[in-house]
């Protein structure tokens, strides 16, 4: 591996998920890819609301677990708490009240170990997003000095994970590879993404924006999953959301370093601009120089 790494967080198991909801349909899609997680890796689920007060009405809204499992067919229609701790997940609701929801959020990963954020995202591009980033680009950006990593669904996608039945779609998964961040990192991450998935037959597509005789070296490890590489010219935002396009990807991973210099300064990082327009979930996987 080169001098970079991939954070603490993601090196174990994934022990606790955090997943943001408005209680909008987007945010019930995000929280089946919160909660597949968390069974996956046995681990414990927070759905977190902002509120303007701790009121019985607030407290009533917040989704009910116990009915998606039991619609995926792990537990019975009238079972009680207990069966979902039976399935090795802990469930807990939180809710913050009086202040921004980008702002509680950052207060609450500074106070509370948080390995993965998954949060349901509306997307937005050109001046729009320059003036006014999306909601769930402003809390990624809160976020980002903690290097916790966070899952980006789609509002308008059907993504990876079933709200119907809890089945894993992952057939296809594209993760961009450059020379910095090291490539030998970003495939580490991507395994261990698909990992968290519970993942086995994905195929993953390497795809490095630029000259092909340049594609960076990257170490593949044996007996994994199936790997092919690809080149592209043009702009990096832009060849990945239509190789994307093209594989029909389930899930696109962006190991990432943050906004780099003057330009992704004014137009956002690729990462965001992948964001704003991809139609399947975006995994950001920050990395430590």
């Amino acid at each position: 591996m080169s001098h970079a790494s991939i954070p603490p967080q993601i090196q174990g198991k994934v022990e606790i998920i955090l997943h943001p909801t408005d209680f909008s349909a987007a945010s019930d899609v995000a929280l089946a890819h919160a909660l597949r997680l968390a069974l996956t890796n046995k681990a414990e689920l927070r759905i977190f609301h902002v509120a303007e007060d701790a009121s019985d009405e607030a407290w009533e809204k917040f989704p009910s677990v116990r009915k998606i499992l039991s619609k995926w067919g792990m537990i019975d229609e009238d079972a009680d708490r207990s069966s979902v701790t039976a399935l090795g997940i802990q469930v807990e609701k939180v809710l913050s009240t009086g202040r921004s929801v980008s702002e509680a959020i950052e207060e609450y990963c500074t106070r509370h170990a948080v390995d993965l954020i998954v949060l349901s995202t509306e997307g937005r591009d050109g001046i729009a997003a320059w003036i006014k980033p999306s909601l769930s680009e402003r809390i990624a950006n809160k976020v980002a000095p903690m290097m916790i990593p966070v899952l980006f669904v789609p509002a308008n996608c059907q993504g990876c994970v079933s709200l119907d039945s809890g089945e894993v779609k992952m057939a296809q998964v594209l993760l961009p590879v450059a020379h910095e961040p090291s490539s030998d990192d970003a495939i580490e991450a991507g395994l261990r993404a698909l990992s968290a998935y519970g993942s086995t037959t994905s195929h993953l597509t390497l795809l490095h924006v630029g000259t092909a005789s340049k594609f960076p070296k990257v170490s593949v490890p044996e007996n994994t999953w199936e790997i092919q590489r690809g080149a592209r010219d043009g702009n990096p935002a832009a060849e990945i959301l239509a190789v994307a396009t093209e594989h029909r990807a389930n899930l696109i991973i962006m190991v990432t370093a943050g906004t780099n210099g003057w330009l992704d300064a004014i137009r956002g990082s690729t990462t965001e601009q992948v964001l704003r327009e991809a139609h399947c979930p975006v995994l950001a996987m920050p990395y430590i120089c």
